[in-house]
C-alpha cells in the first residue's frame, strides 16, 4: 500500500503544484482597458488615476491636448459624462516586454457640457509596464471622416 502512494504521489504530485500560465500582457492590458471604460461611464477618478500614467498624454478626437489630472478633474466634475461605451475591431500588439499598443474603434454617447451626442472615433493607445503594472502612456483618437485610400494612377 505505501508503495502504491509513493507512486501516485509521483505520478501526480507534481500536478497539484502545476503553475497555471500567466496572462498576457496583451491580455493584462484588454482587462485594465475595460476597467478604464468602466470607470469612465462611472466618473470613477480613483480606477482612472490608478489607471493613467503619470507621463500620459491623452489627444481627443477634437485636437484638445490633456495630461492626466486635468483628464480626471474634467471627468469626475461632472461636465464630461459617458454612456453606452463600446469598442470593436480592437487590436492588441506587445511591442517590447513593456510597450503595448492598442487599436480598435469606439462608439458611445458623449456629454460635453449640458449636450449628449453620439460619437464613433477610431483610437490608438500605448500602454506601459510600470514597475509590474500596466498604464496608459498615450492615447489619441479621431472621428473618422472616409476613404483615405489613394486611386491607383492610370
Amino acid at each position: 500500500m505505501k508503495t502504491l502512494f509513493v507512486c501516485l504521489l509521483l505520478v501526480f504530485g507534481p500536478l497539484a503544484f502545476a503553475v497555471h500560465p500567466a496572462p498576457s500582457a496583451t491580455e493584462d492590458v484588454l482587462r485594465i482597458d475595460a476597467s478604464r471604460l468602466v470607470a469612465m461611464m462611472a466618473g470613477d477618478g480613483a480606477t482612472l488615476d490608478h489607471v493613467f500614467s503619470e507621463e500620459i498624454v491623452f489627444i481627443h478626437s477634437d485636437g484638445r491636448s490633456e495630461g492626466k489630472r486635468d483628464y480626471i478633474k474634467n471627468m469626475t466634475a461632472g461636465d464630461t459624462a459617458y454612456e453606452g461605451v463600446m469598442t470593436s475591431g480592437v487590436e492588441a500588439r506587445q511591442i517590447t516586454a513593456d510597450v503595448v499598443i492598442l487599436s480598435g474603434v469606439q462608439e458611445m454617447r458623449k456629454k460635453l457640457g449640458p449636450e449628449w451626442s453620439f460619437i464613433k472615433l477610431r483610437f490608438m493607445s500605448v500602454w506601459r509596464n510600470e514597475s509590474g503594472t500596466w498604464r496608459m502612456v498615450a492615447w489619441q483618437s479621431l472621428r473618422p471622416a472616409g476613404n483615405s485610400v489613394v486611386p491607383p494612377k492610370p
